[in-house]
């Protein structure tokens, strides 16, 4: 089409969609496990009396898990709670291979952690990145490994190892002290109409005050979460962080 000079303009071609897409598939699962476990944290005491195998679906807190472990087979504990890390674990590690610095800026103010202690952290991730995998599961751990290049095959193993010793460790704890522990949780079944409203009241007072301090989780749609990766994208960029790049597998 002639401008107004009377001179064809170029075609307009339009932006390319694969990084937002891409971005998506990484956002989508992320916004939804937090979703999920921000409601299992709200409503924990009702899950425990009525659905306790939900929470070993939403949540890895040993607290939680601690409780559940006697009102649940083994079986289920052992299945849910393996599964849950071994399907998670890929994702923030492939979300912070992929977007680097980004990704861990992104995951830290999410998960309202300190820059100074992610920091101190990551450098004593890159000395002892291995051992850190193994022994704790975190979604931050994952993305980390991610953003130092750790390979695909070093990191499963070690996933999964580490996914098997976690839950044997809790579930082991849990039933060294079954006692306390069934009566703490036949407790929290028997109150939970007044104390999951508690947890409600809790849940929603600390996303708030995260918010308000500028650090914490995004509260909203999936929109909102692109855009708030996106000021993080150029907060990074503008710093001109060096990262290392990738390994290749």
């Amino acid at each position: 089409m002639p401008d107004t000079d009377g001179n064809r303009r170029p075609p307009t071609l339009a932006a390319p969609a694969r990084p937002r897409v891409r971005l998506t598939l990484y956002l989508v699962p992320i916004l939804t496990v937090f979703t999920v476990g921000q409601l299992t944290r709200a409503v924990w005491p009702t899950m425990l009396e009525h659905a306790p195998e939900t929470i070993l679906v939403a949540t890895s807190a040993i607290t939680r898990l601690l409780l559940v472990q006697p009102v649940v087979p083994a079986v289920v504990f052992f299945a849910i709670g393996i599964v849950r890390i071994v399907l998670l674990a890929p994702l923030y590690w492939s979300f912070g291979r992929e977007y680097g610095d980004t990704a861990l800026r992104w995951s830290e103010e999410q998960l309202g952690a300190s820059p100074v202690w992610v920091g101190r952290f990551e450098r004593g991730f890159r000395k002892a990145g291995r051992p850190l995998v193994l022994c704790w599961w975190s979604p931050l751990v994952a993305v980390m490994a991610g953003v130092i290049g750790m390979r695909g095959r070093v990191f499963f193993p070690l996933v999964v190892v580490g996914a098997v010793a976690r839950v044997s460790a809790i579930y082991f704890v849990g039933d060294w002290f079954e006692g306390p522990l069934t009566e703490i949780s036949s407790f929290i079944s028997r109150y939970a109409l007044y104390l999951t409203p508690i947890t409600i009241a809790i849940t929603v007072f600390q996303l708030l005050a995260s918010r308000r301090r500028g650090t914490g989780p995004t509260i909203g749609t999936l929109e909102h979460l692109e855009e708030d990766f996106a000021a993080t994208e150029a907060e990074v960029a503008s710093e001109a962080t060096v990262v290392s790049p990738p390994e290749v597998d």
